[in-house]
């Protein structure tokens, strides 16, 4: 296949024809008017089948108001948020679905149904991590990143998870040979930076072919990363300049900050999942938009 380059890309190669049957996705607690509203769009376009867990008297009666109805929407009645929860979890586990998705839960309830060690949803020995893409205007393709929201500062282990996690994601968007940036704030390897003899172990590991085909380089700056002119005029020699795929960061709150200010600044789009889960994980805020959270579904559909 082609790379995907961009959502909208991504939206019409789901809804072409060529992914085969819809995927199956669970709600959990599905009451809020923005998971519905981008669940409902995923089901418009094609690319899921909804199983919608919560209040049954609710959910219809926002579905009957504010939604053309469809056949591949279903309400499963369970009117407690927990039990609702922990419902489209084992949905999920024993194969009844292909995609799990929070709805109006908080993010503490819905991690510790996941993370229970018999029905949960996290095979011993995994990483839980959050992996993102962004759909910049002026970048020419999406940018993978991680993590802007599970582990505040990654281990070299933690680190090494996330980037097979994200080169698969790249990879299942038809990106042949990822190119990965480890980004700091400059391009020297600082030994008194506690990480940075993380990256360099990593860059280790990526010569002696543990990461399989790809490249991966840094510590560089995002000008080095996205941008081949300002990036040339450092003059870093890197096979990285200006065209990274994945750009992966030294903590949760530089990759929060970054995304953050493309997304209210720059007009990005942003998609996210958990990742290390048996299953794909849509599991954005409460605050974010439908726009976020439809494609944050269909690039679940492109991973399950």
């Amino acid at each position: 296949m082609e790379a995907i380059k961009s959502f909208k890309e991504l939206i019409d190669y789901l809804t072409n024809g060529s992914t085969g049957s819809r995927k199956k996705i669970a709600v959990a607690n599905a009451v809020d008017m923005h998971s519905l509203e981008a669940v409902m769009h995923a089901v418009h376009n094609g690319v899921v089948e909804a199983y919608l867990v919560g209040d049954e008297a609710t959910i219809k009666n926002k579905l009957e108001f504010d939604f053309e109805p469809s056949e591949f929407v279903h309400v499963v009645n369970v009117p407690d948020p927990l039990e609702a929860t922990k419902e489209a979890v084992r949905m999920v586990k024993e194969g009844e679905c292909d995609i799990l998705m929070k709805g109006m839960v908080n993010t503490d309830v819905i991690l510790r149904v996941i993370l229970d060690k018999e029905k949960g949803l996290l095979p011993k020995g995994r990483v839980l991590t959050y992996n993102s893409a962004l759909n910049i205007p002026g970048y020419h393709k999406l940018l993978f990143f991680t993590d802007p929201a599970v582990i505040p500062v990654p281990t070299k282990e933690q680190r090494v998870e996330m980037i097979k996690y994200c080169l698969d994601t790249a990879k299942k968007f038809g990106v042949t040979h990822p190119k990965v940036a480890l980004i700091h704030a400059t391009e020297k390897a600082n030994p008194k930076i506690p990480f940075m003899q993380d990256y360099l172990d990593i860059i280790e590991m990526w010569k002696r072919g543990e990461f399989g085909e790809c490249i991966i380089d840094g510590p560089m700056d995002t000008f080095i990363a996205l941008d081949k002119e300002r990036g040339a005029i450092k003059n870093v020699p890197t096979p990285v300049l200006g065209d990274a795929d994945i750009l992966i960061f030294p903590d949760f709150a530089s990759a929060n900050c970054f995304y953050k200010g493309l997304v209210s600044f720059a007009g990005a789009g942003m998609a996210g999942l958990l990742q290390g889960t048996e299953k794909p994980v849509v599991l954005t805020s409460r605050s974010d938009d439908a726009e976020l959270k439809f494609y944050s579904i269909c690039m679940a559909a492109m991973l399950a």
